[in-house]
């Protein structure tokens, strides 16, 4: 046995490999500089091997040259660590403080059996206001939750969502022009078609690939007028804190714990 594993031994991607692990169990970005000590690797060797792993997605470095893995390894599943973030004590409390500051419901939705889903809610306590259910599925072409995803997603994630769904050529052109709008502008804005003075406004809960895995969203009704830019910019800093605890997830569950007081 001992043969056969030497006959067929591969080095580099023996290499390449622990460089997955490694990164995986460290749950944080690194510098080539960290790479090298930690893995006990020259930096020759180990450049052109992260290098490769760069080049085929594996690894992405930001603008501080710090590298991150990406989900295309799929370490995590990404719908369960959606569904393990919408149940978390921390985001369920994040929720509560932005409805009791804004005065407005928010919930979370995202993709799971070939629909959007409704996946964790919250809405003020003593004003009556407009509220998803759990487990209730959105208009795909209709709802700003839909739009948004189909606009940020990824490209697979948002076949999946739209395979199922005919639109004759005239609405095929108008919904690639409303996404390519969303995708520009970061969020989605889309107003009632039935219920006068709401308005739905969302914005992406992000993976590390930086695409969206799901969508925050806040039902929007005037009740103060002139308060609207003041609900977009607590939901976005609510969806990035949502994003930065997701990617934490998806490869160390435990990171989570280990958030900043």
């Amino acid at each position: 046995m001992s043969n056969r594993t030497n006959v067929y031994r591969a080095p580099a991607l023996s290499r390449g490999l622990q460089v997955l692990m490694h990164m995986a169990n460290a749950g944080t970005p690194k510098s080539m500089g960290q790479l090298v000590i930690e893995l006990q690797s020259s930096f020759s060797q180990l450049y052109r091997i992260v290098v490769c792993l760069e080049d085929e997605g594996f690894l992405i470095q930001d603008a501080q040259r710090y590298y991150h893995l990406t989900d295309k390894l799929l370490l995590r599943n990404s719908s369960y660590c959606v569904r393990e973030l919408a149940t978390s004590s921390y985001c369920l409390e994040l929720m509560r403080d932005f409805t009791w500051r804004m005065n407005q419901p928010c919930h979370i939705a995202a993709y799971h059996d070939n629909a959007i889903r409704i996946c964790a809610q919250a809405h003020p306590d003593f004003t009556p206001l407009i509220s998803a259910r759990e487990g209730s599925v959105l208009n795909t072409v209709k709802s700003s939750s839909s739009l948004l995803f189909l606009a940020m997603a990824n490209d697979q994630d948002a076949w999946s969502l739209m395979r199922n769904y005919q639109l004759d050529h005239n609405l095929r052109g108008e919904l690639a022009e409303q996404l390519a709008s969303i995708a520009r502008q970061g969020y989605a804005e889309i107003p009632h078609d039935h219920i006068v003075g709401l308005t739905s406004i969302s914005y992406p809960i992000k993976g590390i690939d930086g695409y969206a895995k799901a969508v925050l969203t806040c039902p929007y009704f005037e009740h103060e007028p002139g308060k609207v830019q003041e609900v977009k910019q607590a939901l976005e800093m609510l969806a990035h804190k949502l994003t930065e605890e997701l990617c934490q997830l998806v490869f160390r569950p435990e990171a989570a714990a280990l958030r900043p007081e």
